[in-house]
């Protein structure tokens, strides 16, 4: 199992969160972080995730969202030395549970690190701000084990504009951002167009020539919520051989349990079929999961709930990872 999108490093980051050591929630009705570490992660079958890099920018704009401005006036780093240190943070995990954790650098390697008891972290980066404009900076960050950008998170960003901004509607993607892709093309990175508006997705999808995500998001049919992708976006997406991962926030999936959340993966599902859904529940991303999905051990719910809506096992693999393998595999080896 697989989940394109989890945002544990920031925890590490700022309060020395052990992933390696069980955690429970203090805050149990409004559950917001302390979603995910190894032995949750082994109890909920999770082999694999995408470890997202929550970075402050080295210029906060007025759009930026309250608590990450209070985090970018809290912390002291930004830009690409926090990218760089964030990574290290990462490499230190893997130092301190040799047996438990491996950070991989190609998708190739996530089924074998799996069939070795080991939990395979992908470094992924929410956002180009923490490359500050500069493709040197992304080789900088290659090098030390990055393999997955977003083109924006809350702010907008030498690359393109998020879709929580309705100043940017008609903004797409710049020509830093056309640069950006061709350069992660040229390295063997996937494309993230999480937090992207409108036009910038539309933008992206023509001008992308490999496999890409949208890494966190849900159905704006079932939720009008400016994060999630219409049927013309799902099915768009899907053409170009793109990847949704469907995020576990009853902000994204409208409240209603396991249930909802089921019923945003069917509608993907019917929509943009079988091969173009994965995870992607931005565990540990101050959200507040679906009740009954409060941690990384609500996967097997997942599961479960698939197959007794009649889904086959094969789709329902699928979903759960083997889509995100296959795309993983094509883009960094």
């Amino acid at each position: 199992m697989l989940d394109l999108h989890i945002d544990t490093l920031l925890w590490m980051r700022l309060f020395g969160y052990d992933i390696g050591r069980r955690h429970r929630n203090r805050l149990p009705t409004r559950p917001f972080g302390f979603h995910m570490d190894l032995p949750r992660a082994r109890e909920g079958g999770l082999d694999a995730a995408v470890m997202g890099l929550v970075i402050n920018p080295a210029e906060v704009r007025p759009e930026l969202m309250l608590p990450l401005k209070a985090l970018a006036w809290w912390e002291s780093g930004y830009g690409i030395a926090q990218t760089l240190e964030t990574l290290d943070l990462l490499a230190e995990a893997r130092r301190r549970y040799p047996d438990r954790l491996e950070v991989i650098r190609r998708g190739s390697d996530i089924r074998r690190a799996a069939s070795e008891g080991r939990f395979a972290a992908l470094a992924g980066l929410e956002g180009a701000q923490g490359l500050e404009g500069d493709l040197g900076n992304l080789t900088a960050a290659y090098e030390r084990g990055l393999r997955l950008v977003g083109l924006v998170h809350f702010q907008a960003t030498a690359a393109g504009h998020p879709m929580t901004v309705s100043a940017f509607r008609d903004r797409g993607l710049t020509g830093f951002g056309y640069e950006l892709i061709g350069e992660m093309a040229r390295l063997g990175m996937v494309v993230d167009l999480a937090h992207l508006n409108a036009v910038g997705v539309a933008d992206a999808i023509s001008a992308l020539r490999q496999p890409f995500v949208v890494s966190h998001t849900a159905c704006r049919e079932l939720r009008d919520h400016p994060r999630n992708l219409d049927d013309d976006q799902l099915k768009r997406v899907a053409d170009r051989g793109g990847l949704i991962g469907l995020a576990v926030g009853r902000s994204f999936t409208g409240g209603g349990g396991l249930e909802t959340f089921l019923d945003h993966a069917e509608h993907a599902l019917r929509v943009a079929g079988p091969d173009a859904v994965a995870l992607g529940s931005d565990y540990d991303g101050l959200i507040i999961p679906e009740s009954g999905m409060g941690d990384v051990r609500a996967y097997p719910g997942i599961t479960g709930g698939l197959l007794r809506r009649g889904w086959a096992p094969e789709v329902v693999q699928k979903l759960l990872g083997a889509n995100a393998v296959r795309v993983l595999t094509d883009v960094t080896g």
